[in-house]
């Protein structure tokens, strides 16, 4: 699968998601866990179909880039990774990641995945802000968020309604300057 990789890390490499990866994409989502339906907050039904529009929608949208995560060892897509309603003028950005599997969880492969593309989105298209939400339920990634540097803004109460009850969603952010100071070694 390492064909065009556009950002490698020492665990995962990331490659665009493009339409010669419909099938594979469809049978990750098929096999996805409860747990990832849950922590994403998807409850659409998935179809080969829809996978196909989807990605023909996301290929040449330019306020945006999505991305498989790919295990560096195996070559298998373990998630994605999406750096996603990009302002330019005001240099902001979202971000929003999932594993597919939960054996993939707890492996690093998505704070890796998280750091490439924040180092991508800060240092290559000279983002300012990149901004998530996450469900308050989702305790790991929260403390993975917060590890990475993102920081609790505020709150969106009840906004998922998921299996009879309603959660809320925390509002997460980090700076340009709050990344480079924790994240990147000083040039010369």
């Amino acid at each position: 699968m390492k064909k065009n990789p556009l950002l490698i890390g020492e665990k995962v490499y990331l490659v665009p998601i493009e339409a010669e990866y419909i099938d594979s994409y469809y049978d990750k989502l098929q096999s996805a866990s409860y747990d990832s339906c849950l922590y994403t907050g998807s409850k659409a039904i998935i179809t080969k179909s829809s996978i196909t529009s989807y990605v023909k929608r996301i290929e040449n949208d330019s306020e945006r880039l999505d991305l498989f995560i790919i295990q560096n060892e195996t070559d298998e897509i373990v998630g994605e990774v999406v750096l996603n309603e990009i302002d330019f003028d005001n240099r902001v950005g979202n971000i929003r990641i999932s594993l597919f599997i939960d054996k993939d969880l707890n492996r690093g492969y998505g704070t890796e995945a998280m750091r490439l593309v924040m180092d991508y989105g800060f240092g290559m298209l000279n983002l300012n802000r990149i901004e998530l939400e996450v469900y308050s339920f989702n305790s790991r990634a929260i403390h993975v968020y917060t590890k990475l540097g993102f920081k609790k803004e505020g709150i969106r109460r009840q906004c998922l309604y998921f299996n009879h009850a309603y959660h809320d969603a925390h509002i997460m952010g980090i700076l340009a300057d709050e990344y480079k100071t924790l994240h990147t070694e000083p040039k010369l």
